[in-house]
């Protein structure tokens, strides 16, 4: 069992990751035979959410190279256990606001003695060779900052044993925190945070993953130094796709 995500990380190289929220096993196929390190299925807002559903992906791209990773909708513990059971090799987990429910979401993906999640790694184990004895040490585990509290506490979350990195979310941290640009990064607020998290990231020996939906600031964010970067987005890059082709047509 090797985590190729992880095996990137520990080579300094960044991780481009596509974001799916279209369920089914055909779209996920053409995307992970794009050549992505990592492919995110979206539980919380996508829907792709019960294990049927996540299991097809899984399936769909079990021979790329893509490592399979899950943001779950909730800091619950069955789900993670759930996903992490059908093969997914991380978990994203949303709305981090303590040390508290850091712990929590972390010692749900890590068997004992580290954590305490539930023996049954029904297809984990058939697929990943030596799951057993390599699991703890290469599921990732990612805590998403995205709200005022979890930003005002992100020290204590950071210092969380076990944790492998901090996610921002820039969408529902600006409207927690009252910013009143959404997702500027090029703005003095975001610059503040940036210069923050890799600061506590640096100091807690943490990797650094940012979502964001267009490629110009997938690439401004890689250079920033964020070790997974979201560049891929299967929902708006067909919206997008389909309102620049009609556009062109009718003019």
């Amino acid at each position: 069992m090797v985590n190729f995500v992880k095996s990137l990380w520990k080579e300094d190289k960044k991780v481009s990751n596509a974001w799916i929220t279209i369920p089914g096993g055909w779209t996920a196929e053409l995307i992970a035979e794009a050549g992505y390190d990592a492919i995110t299925i979206d539980a919380q807002h996508g829907f792709a959410r019960d294990i049927s559903s996540v299991l097809t992906i899984f399936q769909a791209i079990r021979n790329s190279k893509s490592t399979p990773l899950v943001r779950v909708p909730w800091n619950d513990p069955a789900y993670m256990m759930a996903m992490l059971d059908a093969g997914a090799m991380g978990i994203i987990c949303p709305m981090i606001n303590t040390a508290e429910e850091t712990a929590s979401f972390v010692n749900s993906c890590l068997y004992p003695p580290l954590g305490y999640r539930s023996y049954g790694p029904l297809r984990a184990k058939a697929i990943y060779t030596d799951y057993d004895e390599k699991a703890n040490e290469e599921i990732i585990t990612m805590a998403m900052i995205e709200t005022k509290e979890g930003y005002e506490n992100i020290e204590a979350i950071a210092a969380t044993s076990n944790l492998t990195g901090l996610f921002l979310g820039p969408w529902d941290l600006s409207i927690s925190m009252g910013l009143k640009e959404i997702a500027n990064f090029d703005g003095n607020d975001f610059k503040e945070i940036f210069a923050k998290i890799f600061k506590v990231c640096e100091k807690n020996n943490l990797k650094t993953g940012v979502h964001c939906t267009r490629i110009e600031d997938s690439i401004k964010l890689r250079n920033m130094g964020f070790d997974l970067v979201t560049v891929f987005n299967d929902s708006r890059t067909i919206q997008m796709g389909a309102i620049d082709d009609l556009a062109k047509f009718k003019a």
